[in-house]
């Protein structure tokens, strides 16, 4: 899934209240000039302080939370042309956790991140 558009620009903006109170506030503004303004509207009070531009990271969507029940069999198998250890599940039915140990290619390709399960038709078993 790719996402568009540019990421939120932030700034961190810092003050002492005449009370000797300390602000900080993340800010959402393309320069300095208007963060500083945002700020100075909100509290009354210039900020001292303003570091940035920063970016923002975007939230990452995770998969549907579900819980996963472990039989006791593990199996060597071939997935998408990975070796991997393919841990057969009770729940869900006919799954299996992999984690995964080397290419079958001797590719350096980075190993795929996540919590993965497939389905056990998809695995070739050595």
């Amino acid at each position: 899934m790719s996402r568009k558009g540019p990421r939120q620009i932030v700034f961190v903006c810092a003050s002492i209240t005449n009370c000797g109170d300390l602000i900080t506030k993340i800010v959402s503004a393309d320069t300095q000039a208007e963060a500083t303004k945002i700020f100075t509207d909100q509290f009354t009070v210039a900020p001292k302080e303003v570091l940035g531009p920063f970016f923002k990271k975007r939230a990452q969507v995770l998969e549907i939370t579900r819980s996963l029940k472990f039989t006791n069999q593990t199996r060597k198998a071939i997935y998408d042309d990975w070796v991997v250890n393919a841990f057969i599940l009770k729940e869900p039915e006919n799954q299996a956790y992999l984690v995964f140990i080397k290419r079958v290619d001797d590719k350096k390709l980075p190993t795929p991140k996540g919590t993965i399960t497939v389905p056990i038709s998809d695995l070739r078993f050595i």
